[in-house]
């Protein structure tokens, strides 16, 4: 692949030939067909693990693309975010069962990376049937972080297959934040927040809590579990 200017009609685009010609953050790449070569034996047990793994990844992370840029933001210059979320997550974050199929581990998944002071004491609870609240402490200490930073906030259930957000992005300050969420009964919420300045360009690594899903909640399944990395 190579990069090259503009000639007198202006940057070449698309597919002539074996030729194609696209444009990436203002730069002008061409580049050929790679030649394939025809695989006659049946793949390894490592290529089929590798490809499975890689399709749970991209079908997990296809939805939240704007969330993912702005965890991995510092890193676009040398990738997509879509690439340095799989280079993140991709040798750890999954678990395999006695047939050697990978599931996602949801505790171990990454959104972000950076040098940003999570908020601590991040809380879970159920408030009423499909409602959520996440808490967390809003003060500083003074360790680099500001009141106005952004808590970026992910709900997922593997039953609906979506991603649930607050309405607004809310800030550290604020200490609290709801969420709507679509769950089975008895069936395990995941949920995910980061932290990032007020321009986005510093994050925080990602904080993990869980719950499981009581229309009637108690005490006991109000505690989060919880992952720090």
């Amino acid at each position: 692949m190579g990069t090259y200017n503009k000639g007198i009609n202006g940057p070449f685009s698309g597919k002539t030939g074996s030729i194609i010609g696209s444009r990436w953050r203002g730069v002008n790449y061409i580049k050929g067909f790679s030649r394939t070569y025809k695989n006659k034996g049946k793949p390894s047990e490592e290529q089929v693990l590798h490809y499975k793994k890689f399709k749970l990844l991209n079908e997990f992370f296809i939805p939240i693309k704007k969330v993912v840029e702005v965890g991995f933001g510092n890193y676009l210059r040398k990738a997509t975010a879509r690439n340095i979320a799989f280079q993140q997550n991709f040798d750890h974050a999954f678990s395999l069962d006695e047939n050697n199929e990978p599931h996602l581990n949801y505790s171990l998944i990454q959104f972000s990376k950076g040098t940003l002071f999570t908020a601590g004491a991040e809380k879970l609870e159920i408030v009423k049937p499909g409602q959520i609240k996440v808490t967390w402490n809003p003060k500083t200490y003074g360790l680099g972080g500001s009141l106005d930073d952004q808590v970026h906030i992910l709900c997922y259930t593997v039953s609906s297959g979506l991603f649930d957000s607050p309405d607004t992005t809310p800030l550290r300050y604020q200490a609290e934040a709801t969420v709507r969420y679509e769950a089975l009964e008895g069936e395990c919420i995941h949920v995910w927040l980061f932290l990032s300045d007020s321009q986005k360009k510093r994050v925080s690594p990602t904080k993990y809590l869980s719950i499981t899903n009581n229309p009637q909640p108690t005490a006991n399944n109000q505690q989060p579990i919880t992952n720090s990395q």
